[in-house]
């Protein structure tokens, strides 16, 4: 009955979003489409090929009954990018002896590759389409998807998309310009991904979003099981490579996320040649399921958000709280409860993860993040931009004794054609990413190494 009313809900909300809207003449019906425009030219145009007696019968045909309608045409745009990372940092970050069997041992940085991505996108008439495959290093997940989704265009101001999409929440496509991006990512609330339903539409100023995700995006038929996947989601601990959850993995149950909610309103104020200010609120909703039990409960987000352009500058500012609500049940509360050296409950923390790493994430806490950046165009050979920017970024729990997460993070981005290279100096107390290994795995709760952490990153990728 549960399942019934949520899967009722999401179809009541993709209704909304979607019907047509009151006749005022200035709104596009379906039929009302132009033609698809071309994509860029590395796209590949296929189109039917009919013989020409054929194509005169229909033409002559559908004169009698009704007006002659272009036949769609399929497009499709292939590309893709190949990058790698060098990272330099001031500390050694060693796998205790216990974990050796992982092998995953991570020194003080070095030159590597980071990852392939192939992407395709292109529509057929209304009819439209978007996904992206991701191949990394083993230990970083190996493969997995990024999105991968198909839709219909109801008009250039309404859509909707079924499959792996971007959540809609915060400030889109990501809050921050860096490289690293900023904490709300660890946390699963920037650039995240997740596998339903979402319309959208733009009448005007307005951007209006809605979504209904029955599960995470992982590529595995059973949706979150392991942490291979590109946006951070609660997943089950029994998938961890190694104990992240004191006392022991078997301390606590299997749990994962389903049937979310989102929704995002935004309103764009223009300033003629100045630039334009977007403000925006967004909200999510969804269930915590207990994979042991069948028992649920619930996990919530609120976001207010602001993206200021103002002739070459970049400015963005969010604040995000988050809450979950861990389905535990009552003897595993009791069992960690019973554990010497730690002073916090069970209902504390959960484990998320992406990349092939869970770490603990605080059960409630806020993010603050900011980033300011500015576009300076050149011509200095290849090189088209240069895009100094510095992200700002805070995590604060609820637990009392936790230490926040604190990042600052300089860089520069350098265009030049196909070539993108964010050269970062992250420095940082609890970053995932500029973090001490033996930590990792409490890096987002209660943290006990607070040092000031320092890592330069450069990251070369070539976009095609």
């Amino acid at each position: 009955m549960n399942r019934f009313f949520t899967l009722c809900s999401s179809l009541c909300l993709i209704a909304a979003l979607l019907l047509p809207a009151p006749a005022t003449g200035q709104a596009l019906q379906a039929d009302d489409r132009a033609a698809p425009s071309s994509h860029s030219t590395d796209g590949i145009l296929l189109v039917d090929d009919e013989d020409d007696d054929t194509k005169e019968n229909a033409a002559e045909t559908e004169s009698a009954s009704a007006p002659a309608q272009e036949e769609p045409s399929l497009e499709v745009s292939v590309g893709g990018s190949l990058r790698f990372n060098a990272l330099f940092r001031n500390y050694e970050s060693q796998i205790p002896a216990s974990d050796e069997p992982i092998n995953r041992v991570l020194s003080d940085g070095g030159f590597t590759f980071d990852t392939f991505r192939i992407n395709a996108s292109g529509s057929y008439g209304g009819l439209i389409f978007d996904t992206e495959y991701a191949i990394y290093p083993e230990s970083f997940g190996g493969l997995f998807i990024h999105h991968g989704w198909v839709g219909y265009e109801f008009s250039d101001t309404r859509q909707f998309q079924v499959g792996v999409s971007q959540v809609p929440f915060g400030i889109q496509p990501y809050a921050s310009s860096s490289w690293f991006f900023n904490s709300a990512y660890y946390v699963g609330l920037e650039d995240d991904y997740d596998a339903g339903i979402k319309a959208i539409f733009t009448p005007g100023n307005w951007e209006l979003k809605g979504a209904y995700y029955m599960n995470s995006e992982q590529t595995d038929f059973f949706a979150g099981n392991d942490f291979s996947r590109y946006s951070y989601d609660v997943a089950p601990v029994s998938a961890a490579a190694y104990q992240v959850v004191p006392g022991g993995n078997g301390l606590r149950s299997d749990l994962s996320e389903e049937h979310q909610f989102n929704a995002k309103v935004a309103y764009t104020f223009n300033h003629g040649d100045l630039g334009s200010t977007k403000l925006g609120v967004s909200a999510q909703r969804g269930q915590l399921l207990n994979r042991n039990t069948g028992d649920t409960d619930g996990h919530g987000a609120v976001a207010v958000h602001l993206h200021g352009q103002y002739s070459g500058f970049d400015a963005k500012l969010q604040y995000s709280k988050q809450e979950f609500n861990p389905p535990l049940t009552d003897a595993e509360k009791q069992a960690f409860d019973n554990q010497s050296g730690v002073d916090y409950d069970a209902e504390d923390f959960v484990v998320m993860g992406a990349y092939g790493f869970p770490q603990r994430v605080a059960s409630e806490h806020s993010v603050y993040s900011s980033s300011l950046a500015y576009h300076i165009p050149v011509e200095l050979g290849p090189i088209s931009e240069f895009k100094p920017y510095y992200d700002f970024s805070m995590v604060t729990k609820e637990v009392e004794g936790w230490n926040d997460n604190v990042t600052h993070d300089i860089g520069v981005l350098t265009s030049a054609g196909p070539l993108y290279v964010y050269t970062d100096l992250n420095v940082s107390k609890g970053h995932p990413f500029n973090h001490p290994f033996d930590g990792f795995s409490s890096v987002m709760a209660e943290r006990t190494n607070d040092n000031w952490n320092v890592a330069f990153n450069m990251n070369i990728g070539l976009y095609f």
